[in-house]
């Protein structure tokens, strides 16, 4: 539990129930409260001083934190002010009658919350947030106090997910409705961000308000099944109904008691429920799963699921019957005979299931296909594929028994297939709402691992400035014809396992937290066959390694002085360092001897039986695991590495589960962010990080663009429908074409401007069109003597980073750019980005939205290569280059330039040139297209290739409807996400 300060007031806890007793209500006199719930008169004064000299942690503040969360982000409330906004936390403090000091230090301790949770949705019905003031709150409220208490989350993060588990459960159906409704939707994260504690809170709030039957379908794998039972068992169902009155000290009791020799069990970290358990409207859950066994047949049909009617002549959902009915809980595989086990038991209900307000969350939604990203490789008849059709089918088929189910999908991937592919069992589209979450606090992922926006033409990368210098290591020995560069490399990577594990008992003995699990993966190849002979290669290595010899030690010294100690100093944010080598030496041995405890240290991880051999060994939440794991598409399913420090990455070209296995090394890494290394394959064949990066840069700025069509128009409709998301994944991913044969997508996009911020348009014909080779004459020398007056523009990045940029400008008129622009050639396989852009640019700068354009080229500050022709300068000549195939567009723009250059956009004045409405802004590169083996020379006209990035004024784009323009192919459906290639279409 929470400590507390000894010299805390006795009153505090008074706030904290005050504050606890409000926050599923609307605020209300505060003081009055305090008064009716304890003796002591609590001045403004003493309010002040605690609340602004608390321990950040302690339970008062923390539940004001959350109080105030609530209220300033809901949605549906008596507030006539907009959620979280400055105007709507004035209202809340009129109505907790707060004085003026007190609202001055609230705003300073408390400000305003925002959350980053992106909702794209059909109109509903709202009534969740007036239903939770007069229905249970019980699971949510111990839930939320068992984040706080025992797993030390902050009052934001539990803010956030009590913002964004609402965002889902009101778009759910009310249990409580006359007529039965099935809505469909999907929430999408981040690869290994905390996609459970968002479900599970969806799942104590569903029960809370009525929802009778959760079914959790989780991965194919039973360690993950039984990993998520545990999690939900301990952090929402609890003690006393996983014992349901029996005693755990009673021999046969304990004997089938799944937690009897669980160390959280013992030491009571399940959540307990207490008396609350036994309160009218409260109700008891039932599990029809547990740990240790996954769904199976029960006799008689589902004995089990029986549900108690008080006024047997009304309807099951009816709240005399509804709130004096227990919950059933099960967490099942998505395995063919596990839900056909499912169905057949739920079949004989039917007339109760006509009436069950059920939920089914599906985690990892967009499992079994064989690469969520390109539709091309699908293998339509694969074995894969067909359990994949098989699982889809079971799911659809439970929707159809239960017509009051609510379908919840959960994946880490925007480009999920059910926005690729519209054959792809539609049935499943998420048609009502799409939740995009924010990313957590603490996460390291894309951000953390590349250099976004970065190109240094202007600074040095070192380990401080460059994600890649402190995190990334290059593999370019080839596994057959450079066997020694690969050993050395691979010898590498073990040392830089041995010693951050090392370092980890160092902190540990300087009162850092307990590192429980640190582990190493080995991915070479995605054929199971070979797993084998990289573990033996892996192995010999290891048993060859002498870590504690004389040689070994010069190796692990030299490592820890040229690579960990520099990016210690650079990045340990307060995390304890050795001073040299010789004081972490004698932590070396003890994180050997923990790495080899029960000896081997080397697992294969490549199948589910293997799995389930070795679950002890792989259990993450048993027992600390210190290992290295060959893998294995298993680990790109779903399954957490925890303690995941060092890996190494390196495949044989031409293998494509790309997104399946990127991000393995992305998740929370407490206390060992500097210790992180990624050993990636980076040759003259393949650059597997710079892929990555483009894939992933790809999902974040889908999530950006998602974020400018959120929410509704003054009219109440929604300025985005899920049904309208798959033709934007086409325009982010336009290299990708759905494989569908006899569907297509029904909504076309007719004009699209590119939303707050830049827009890279970088997709050229390529090298061998020659095309390409106008593009300079007509477009990049025009523009070119456009940009002739000299800007030093200053510049702030998100994390707080700031200088200035230089740049070459000039104004042109917006029908002129559209003259130069009609000239440019494009990719051809572009034309689905470029037409709607096109077509938006034509029609703001005819009805006067867009005016002008600030051209912009860049000037680095160290001298750039130019050329010259016919007597004209041309250039600075940057580097930007292509991406691999299939894509067909250039690395980014640098978003130094871009935010250096965005105030111009939305009509701010700048150093030498005063804002202007209807502006835009296009940043202009020219850039050396040769291959990298070619550029020996310098470069002259014919190889410039002219890169285009747009900024469109704010003024033509003041609203969400401005943004993009749709049409649909079958006017008569309007409704329908895909459509029939023949009959009308």
């Amino acid at each position: 539990m929470t400590s507390v300060d000894p010299g805390r007031p006795d009153w505090a806890d008074t706030i904290r129930i005050a504050f606890h007793a409000l926050g599923n209500q609307q605020p209300k006199p505060l003081s009055r409260l305090l008064s009716s719930l304890g003796d002591a008169e609590i001045t403004d004064d003493d309010f002040i001083s605690f609340i602004s000299s608390a321990d950040a942690n302690d339970p008062a503040r923390t539940q004001a934190r959350i109080s105030f969360g609530k209220w300033d982000a809901e949605a549906n409330s008596p507030f006539a002010a907009a959620p979280r906004s400055a105007l709507r936390r004035e209202q809340i403090y009129d109505a907790l009658e707060f004085s003026q000091p007190l609202r001055d230090a609230f705003t300073e301790q408390f400000p305003v919350f925002t959350d980053s949770t992106v909702v794209i949705s059909k109109q509903f019905q709202p009534w969740y947030t007036e239903a939770r003031k007069h229905r249970s709150n019980m699971y949510w409220d111990h839930y939320e106090a068992y984040l706080r208490d025992i797993k030390k989350w902050s009052p934001s993060a539990i803010s956030s997910l009590d913002v964004a588990t609402t965002d889902v459960v009101e778009r759910l159906s009310d249990p409580t409705r006359d007529e039965a409704k099935q809505t469909k939707g999907l929430v999408v994260g981040y690869v290994q961000s905390g996609k459970t504690a968002n479900f599970t809170g969806v799942a104590a709030k569903a029960i809370d308000a009525g929802y009778r039957l959760v079914i959790v379908l989780t991965g194919t794998i039973e360690i993950l099944r039984a990993q998520t039972q545990r999690r939900m068992d301990m952090e929402l169902i609890g003690r006393e109904n996983i014992l349901r009155g029996l005693d755990p000290s009673d021999p046969v009791v304990a004997k089938e008691l799944d937690y009897q020799s669980d160390s959280d069990w013992q030491d009571g970290k399940f959540v307990r429920h207490g008396a609350m358990l036994e309160q009218p409207g409260v109700p008891h859950i039932d599990r029809v799963t547990t740990y240790r066994s996954d769904y199976k047949r029960l006799p008689q049909g589902l004995t089990k699921l029986r549900f108690y009617r008080a006024d047997k002549q009304k309807p099951l959902n009816d709240p005399a019957n509804l709130f004096n009915s227990d919950a059933y809980v099960a967490v099942i595989k998505k395995n063919k005979g596990s839900l056909e086990k499912l169905i057949a038991d739920l079949k004989p209900h039917k007339g109760d299931l006509a009436q069950l307000p059920v939920l089914i969350i599906d985690d990892e939604s967009d499992q079994a296909s064989v690469d969520t990203t390109n539709p091309t490789k699908w293998r339509k008849n694969s074995a894969e594929s067909r359990e994949r059709t098989t699982i889809n089918r079971l799911i659809t088929e439970i929707l159809g028994l239960c017509p009051r189910a609510q379908y919840v999908g959960y994946t880490a991937t925007p480009f999920a297939n059910v926005f690729v592919d519209p054959d792809d069992e539609s049935d499943l589209f998420p048609s009502d709402f799409v939740v995009s979450l924010q990313r957590p606090p603490g996460y390291m992922g894309v951000r953390e691992f590349h250099d976004i926006g970065r190109q240094w033409d202007d600074e040095p990368q070192d380990f401080a400035n460059s994600n890649e210098r402190a995190h990334v290591r290059a593999l370019v020995g080839d596994a057959d014809s450079e066997t020694g560069r690969r050993e050395s490399e691979l010898q590498e990577a073990l040392d830089a396992w041995v010693l951050s594990g090392a370092i980890k008992k160092f902190r540990e003995a300087r009162g850092a937290r307990s590192y429980r699990h640190h582990t190493m993966l080995v991915h070479e190849s995605v054929k199971t066959a070979e797993h084998e002979a990289t573990a033996d290669h892996v192995r010999a290595l290891w048993h060859s390694s002498r870590f504690n010899s004389t040689e070994g030690l010069a190796r692990l010294k030299h490592l820890y002085e040229e690579d960990f100690h520099p990016v210690m100093l650079a990045r340990a944010n307060g995390a304890a360092l050795p001073a040299d080598f010789d004081e972490l030496r004698p932590h070396i041995g003890q994180a050997l001897a923990q790495i080899t405890i029960d000896g081997d240290p080397i697992l294969i991880v490549n199948s589910d039986a293997q799995i389930k051999a070795q679950q002890k060994k792989l259990d993450f939440e048993a027992d600390q695991v210190w290992r290295i794991l060959i893998g294995g598409t298993q680990l790109s399913r779903g399954f957490t590495v925890e303690g995941l420090t060092v890996s190494y990455f390196r495949r044989k070209a031409g293998q494509a589960d790309t997104l399946m296995q990127a991000g393995r090394w992305f998740g929370f890494r407490p206390g060992y962010q500097d210790l992180v290394r990624l050993y990636i394959r980076r040759d003259v064949d393949v650059d597997l990080y710079e892929a990555f990066e483009a894939l992933l840069m790809d999902e974040e700025a889908f999530r950006s663009e998602l974020e400018q069509y959120e929410g509704f128009d003054e009219h109440g409709m929604p300025f985005l429908e899920p049904r309208q998301i798959p033709p934007l994944v086409s325009q982010h991913l336009p290299w990708l074409k759905p494989t569908a044969r006899n569907k297509m997508w029904n909504a076309v996009i007719v004009a699209k401007a590119p939303g707050a911020g830049f827009r890279d348009l970088f997709s050229p014909p390529s090298r061998s069109d020659a095309a390409a080779g106008t593009n300079m004459l007509d477009v990049g020398i025009p523009l070119n003597r456009v940009a002739t007056h000299e800007l030093l523009l200053p510049f702030t990045m998100d994390d707080g980073a700031s200088g200035t940029q230089r740049f070459r400008a000039g104004l042109i008129p917006g029908n002129e750019l559209i003259d130069i622009l009609t000239e440019y050639k494009w990719h051809p396989g572009y034309s689905d980005v470029i037409t709607p852009f096109l077509a938006f640019l034509h029609a703001a700068t005819s009805d006067g939205r867009v005016r002008e354009w600030l051209v912009a080229r860049h000037q680095p500050s160290k001298t750039g290569i130019t050329i010259d022709h016919l007597g004209e300068e041309i250039g600075p000549i940057v580097t930007r280059r292509r991406r691999p195939d299939p894509r067909i567009d250039f690395m980014g723009s640098d978003r130094k330039h871009a935010r250096a250059l965005e105030p111009i956009a939305r009509g701010l004045d700048v150093e030498g040139l005063p804002g202007a409405t209807g502006r835009g802004v296009l940043l202009t590169y020219l850039v050396d297209d040769r291959p990298d083996d070619a550029k020996a020379s310098s470069p002259v006209l014919e190889n410039l290739v002219p890169l285009l990035s747009f900024a469109p004024p704010k003024s033509a784009t003041s609203t969400g409807r401005e943004l993009i323009k749709w049409s649909v192919l079958a006017p008569a459906r309007l409704d329908e996400a895909a459509i029939a290639v023949t009959g009308g279409a």
